[in-house]
């Protein structure tokens, strides 16, 4: 299908077959994928916690509202931005290795890792917050088309607790929670949603 195709056909699935397998090499092959999403400056902050222990998924019902997808999808997924990848030895590392595979010479390498260390460096600790939602939802928009156009159903979720999620996964300061993913086979279709006409959501120059 086309990207269109999946666009008009997708739904948020609350209903899965808790039997149906996703294989850890298809999630690292969807994974991989969403990853080459745009970030900015290239500095790759999103991180995917995958909760395959159903103890955990038991715990985290709960914190989540009692949603059952997050037991019963076949993979759910935390997804997180590192705020550490603003650090200026990821940023150099990350520039040196593109360096080194031949992408662009010294002195752009040099250019672009100078011009994303100067970016971040002022920047308060609500902006940088920012910039890790940002990235971390382009790319899981990624991952739920990927899903999608692989067969499976997904779903995001902005809906629990996050002080508890983070307490039960251990989740240090270092990482920002941006959203819960479920993917799996749904067992009951989402229901169709009303959008906005296009005319009133475009606007042109100005807006009021």
């Amino acid at each position: 299908m086309s990207v269109k195709e999946v666009l008009e056909k997708r739904r948020s699935v609350r209903h899965y077959d808790p039997n149906y397998k996703v294989s850890s090499e298809m999630l690292a092959s969807l994974i991989e994928s969403a990853s080459k999403s745009p970030n900015g400056n290239n500095i790759q902050a999103t991180r995917y916690l995958v909760i395959d222990d159903p103890h955990l998924r038991d715990l985290l019902l709960p914190v989540a509202f009692n949603q059952q997808q997050v037991t019963e999808a076949s993979a759910l997924i935390v997804v997180l931005g590192d705020y550490q990848a603003f650090g200026k030895e990821n940023i150099i590392n990350i520039h040196e290795e593109g360096y080194q595979q031949g992408f662009f010479d010294a002195s752009m390498r040099d250019y672009l890792a100078n011009a994303a260390i100067n970016y971040y460096a002022n920047k308060s600790k609500e902006d940088l917050k920012i910039e890790l939602t940002r990235d971390a939802s382009l790319a899981s928009m990624s991952l739920l088309l990927l899903a999608n156009e692989a067969g499976l159903e997904t779903i995001t979720m902005s809906g629990y607790d996050s002080k508890q999620l983070k307490s039960i996964l251990h989740i240090s300061e270092r990482y920002l929670d941006v959203m819960l993913i479920a993917i799996g086979k749904g067992i009951k279709a989402g229901h169709k949603t009303v959008r906005h006409d296009v005319h009133k959501v475009v606007y042109r120059n100005e807006i009021q």
